[in-house]
């Protein structure tokens, strides 16, 4: 996710015949990601992991193995990136000319680009998810995988596990989120 605070009014952002569970899972995000922005932003900047796996791995508590859910995702998750470092290079360049109306109205569609381009990762994961059948691989342990292929300190992988425990039981949820069959 962007390191811009965002509203949870993503009425905007509505993606067409888009699932239910995309839906869920979204809103979701929408709620946990403000809890751990700084830490989840730190893991996509300094190890280049995927905000939206990282979400799902709380959002699920079984996912398909890691090879089918970077196979869906990637060829998303490659424009998202390019989005991402076009806004930031913009967002540099606004830094330099804080005055320039245009540029600031750039950045600004570019984050929402860059939001919606999120939201579509999202359902690509989730749509990953559809056979139930293939969501043998616990959540917590499809996240350490991840983690440690991304060459995350224990330290930190621990410290996060820690952090998405205590930010579900702050939104009421003691476990991961079981969407109804579909």
């Amino acid at each position: 996710m962007s390191t811009d605070k965002r509203s949870t009014d993503k009425s905007s952002t509505e993606l067409p015949a888009e699932t239910d569970h995309a839906a869920l899972f979204w809103q979701f995000s929408l709620a946990l990601y403000p809890l751990l922005q700084t830490e989840l932003l730190a893991l996509q900047d300094q190890y280049n992991c995927n905000v939206n796996l990282l979400l799902l791995s709380a959002w699920r508590p079984f996912l398909p193995p890691l090879p089918q859910l970077m196979q869906a995702l990637s060829p998303q998750h490659l424009t998202t990136q390019q989005i991402r470092q076009i806004r930031r290079e913009v967002s540099r360049v606004l830094k330099e000319q804080p005055a320039d109306p245009l540029l600031g109205q750039l950045r600004q569609q570019l984050l929402d680009t860059e939001l919606t381009a999120e939201r579509l990762e999202q359902r690509a994961l989730v749509q990953c998810c559809a056979d139930a059948a293939a969501c043998i691989v616990p959540a917590s342990t499809l996240r350490q995988q991840y983690l440690h292929s991304h060459q995350v300190p224990a330290s930190i992988q621990q410290q996060l596990t820690v952090d998405l425990d205590q930010a579900l039981l702050q939104l009421g949820l003691s476990q991961p989120f079981l969407p109804a069959k579909a």
